[in-house]
């Protein structure tokens, strides 16, 4: 029994390459969402301005609650309003982040993995959960002026637990390392 699960250790041991190259794909992909967004954020509030100033010319007692709404009716700037608000970017970044936050909690949490030590798996389960952040970032560099305080809190406070959360593992480890004379 216990030949068998050295091997079944020594197996997943193996396959730690692998997982630093997913760890590798994701963080390219992190990084591809977040400056992506970025320059989204700026290509969206120029096409904004230039596409939708005129509206800022209209007399206020057109916005009123009886007065019917201002359609576009240019349907380049109806294809750009279509473009400014599709959700597909969006979508695509949560379901970026939860398959990270499934692989470093597969790392992390699953009993297969768990009889491999820690220290050899630690790294890998806080890069997973730092590309998981940067895609989280990304979401909200998109449109920064929408995104609410809880949103801010949220970022911050996940970047917080995760060097907190680090420092105190690796400091445990370190200490367990220690030989006394």
């Amino acid at each position: 029994m216990d030949n068998n699960l050295a091997e079944t250790i020594e197996r997943l041991e193996a396959q730690l390459p692998r997982w630093e190259k997913g760890l590798f794909a994701a963080y390219g992909a992190a990084l591809t969402m977040l400056a992506n967004s970025i320059i989204r954020a700026f290509e969206t509030s120029y096409l904004t301005a230039a596409f939708f100033q005129s509206l800022k010319n209209v007399e206020p007692a057109a916005f009123t609650e009886n007065s019917p709404p201002i359609l576009l009716t240019d349907p380049v700037a109806l294809n750009i309003q279509r473009a400014l608000f599709a959700p597909y970017w969006l979508l695509l970044g949560y379901i970026l982040l939860l398959g990270i936050l499934i692989a470093a909690g597969w790392l992390g949490l699953h009993s297969t993995w768990r009889r491999v030590s820690l220290p050899k798996r630690l790294d890998l389960i806080f890069g997973f959960l730092l590309a998981g952040w940067i895609v989280l970032l990304s979401i909200g560099a998109q449109d920064p002026f929408s995104m609410g305080g809880g949103y801010n809190i949220l970022v911050v406070a996940y970047l917080l637990f995760l060097g907190l959360g680090y420092w105190q593992l690796r400091r445990k480890r370190n200490k367990a390392e220690e030989v006394f004379p």
